[in-house]
């Protein structure tokens, strides 16, 4: 047997600067930042109950897409139809709750 038919070369994986630790880092940096500063909201009381509402709801948006894109990795390619799927099932909820608040 031809010794060269038995051997398997190994591509090492690219490393991309956006796999570096850092990005791991500064996102985690920026969710316990955006938490902080909710709890601030509430316990400040410096707007509406509806203004505080809205932040903390737009706070939390920013920190799903945080935590889907640098922890799930759909930021990596060969991630379409998961990010597809989502957006569709957020739509859909999105559509849902418009509905039942509006019966």
């Amino acid at each position: 047997m031809d010794p060269q038919l038995n051997r398997q070369t190994v591509k090492p994986a690219k490393q991309t600067s956006s796999s570096s630790p850092w990005k791991y880092v500064i996102s985690f940096f920026l969710m316990i930042l955006f938490t902080a500063i909710a709890f601030i909201l509430v316990e400040r009381n410096w707007l509406s109950p509806e203004g505080t509402f809205w932040s903390i709801t737009i706070l939390a948006a920013i920190q799903v897409v945080l935590q889907l894109f640098t922890f799930m990795h759909l930021d990596q390619k060969g991630q379409e139809i998961p990010i597809i799927f989502m957006g569709l099932g957020i739509l859909i909820a999105v559509i849902s709750v418009v509905g039942i608040v509006l019966m």
